[in-house]
């Protein structure tokens, strides 16, 4: 008799390539959050790929969870919400050498016109000592990325970040992903556009937070692909500009409609993205 076959659900993991082994280091550890909305947060974790987490006066839920690390002591911790509609995805920055926290919470239908239109929200917080002590600072908002733009590298592709302002962020191309969408578009027969480039750019929402030296939490929304494709998706990322390399996940729907919440990592290295810099948004008044 054949061996019985599991069969398991696939789980689409997009560009999700170059992401490091998942960390397991938390196993077995708890922490108590202090959340600047005024509600304390208890978290677990009991097992691997596996997160307790609620309200200090609630019971406690278990979730399926990834967690990666972007440098010794920070780690990226994602999970979803099952069952809520819009769905929700939540995302833990655990930064164990200062004691503190970001949590990302992230969700679909933020325009009733486009049920797939993504958001999120950050709260701040700290992590309670063994002592019973927190701290008092906090990670917070920064404009140090500002003007500055990283060609990351995912392993099947690549893509320049470009960090225009404290609110949005731009995208260009690196010469060799131009080289290979010129080589495909001749391929499929398709005509190269003509004339010189378009006077405006692609431009979205960006959120910036400095978690410590080289280190960064950076969100992006694709708010506009949404709106003109009916999906997009919330991008977050936590970036190590020393090592340059990130960790990070990718919450929303993909191209064929399916709902999608995976983990990734890219190496990264600066860009000359004068020229795009240079150009006026098509979209958001300065």
């Amino acid at each position: 008799m054949d061996e019985e076959k599991i069969l398991l659900p696939r789980k689409f993991e997009g560009m999700s390539i170059f992401r490091p082994p998942l960390c397991h280091e938390l196993t077995g550890r708890e922490f108590t959050l202090i959340m600047d909305d005024g509600y304390d947060r208890k978290i677990a974790f009991p097992e691997r790929g596996t997160i307790l987490c609620a309200k200090a006066e609630e019971e406690p839920r278990t979730y399926a969870c990834d967690v990666l690390k972007a440098d010794r002591d920070t780690y990226f911790v994602n999970f979803e919400v099952p069952g809520l509609s819009p769905r929700t995805g939540i995302t833990l920055i655990l930064d164990l050498e200062q004691s503190l926290v970001t949590m990302a919470t992230a969700h679909l239908g933020q325009d009733p016109k486009y049920p797939c239109m993504p958001a999120i929200e950050f709260l701040f917080g700290a992590i309670r000592r063994e002592d019973g002590s927190a701290p008092t600072i906090r990670h917070g908002y920064t404009p140090d990325l500002v003007g500055r733009a990283i060609a990351w590298n995912y392993g099947t592709f690549d893509v320049v970040h470009v960090y225009s302002s404290e609110r949005y962020y731009r995208v260009a191309f690196t010469p060799e992903r131009i080289r290979r969408m010129v080589e495909r578009m001749k391929a499929e027969g398709r005509e190269m556009p003509k004339g010189d480039a378009p006077r405006g750019v692609y431009e979205d929402y960006a959120a910036y937070i400095k978690i410590k030296d080289g280190l960064y939490v950076v969100s992006l929304l694709e708010t506009l692909l949404c709106r003109m494709r009916g999906h997009g998706n919330s991008l977050l990322f936590l970036m190590n500009l020393k090592e340059m390399h990130d960790v990070g996940r990718s919450f929303g729907t993909n191209d064929k409609g399916e709902g999608e919440n995976y983990v990734f990592g890219a190496f990264g290295r600066d860009f000359d993205a004068r020229d795009t810099l240079e150009r006026k948004s098509t979209y958001h008044i300065r």
